[in-house]
């Protein structure tokens, strides 16, 4: 009886420190943002172009997990997870998405919402798959994966 109060006030503790850890990595600015998701045809040869600008996805995380970047900057996303497994960026925190002004997961739900606008991919992209978000404001951003909610990093934009 003692031992399992011990087992479940470590439970209690770890989840307690990680939900610190990744509110302390939440930007709070806000950010005018547009989105576009790069589906290459199965069937062609095209796929996403790899700049310096461009995270990586696997499954162990992104990659670079901080790039800094100028202002006005499009960053692409690029799933490159060899496992097959499919990733949804989007902006802090886990899971409303709501850090940016006007962002909110429910809006990639909403019909009559303009995707370009949310920093959020709005749905898992497959592997080879890309998306694309342009920063228009200065500030240090926080992100996330929506279906590895594990998986976070951040963009620093001057």
């Amino acid at each position: 009886m003692v031992q399992t109060k011990i087992i479940v006030g470590v439970i209690i503790l770890i989840a307690i420190v990680g939900g610190i850890f990744l509110f302390s990595v939440i930007s709070q600015n806000p950010v005018k943002t547009a989105g576009v998701i790069n589906n290459p045809d199965e069937n062609s040869e095209e796929t996403p172009e790899i700049s310096a600008n461009a995270i990586e996805i696997t499954s162990s995380g992104f990659s670079p997990k901080t790039l800094t970047i100028a202002k006005g900057t499009t960053v692409t996303w690029i799933n490159k997870d060899e496992t097959g497994g499919k990733h949804w960026p989007a902006s802090a925190s886990h899971p409303t998405h709501t850090v940016y002004p006007g962002s909110d997961i429910e809006k990639c739900f909403d019909s009559t919402t303009d995707k370009s606008t949310l920093f959020d991919s709005c749905r898992g992209i497959a592997q080879g798959e890309s998306w694309s978000f342009t920063f228009n404001d200065a500030g240090s951003w926080g992100y996330h994966d929506h279906l590895n909610a594990g998986l976070f990093g951040k963009v620093i934009v001057e």
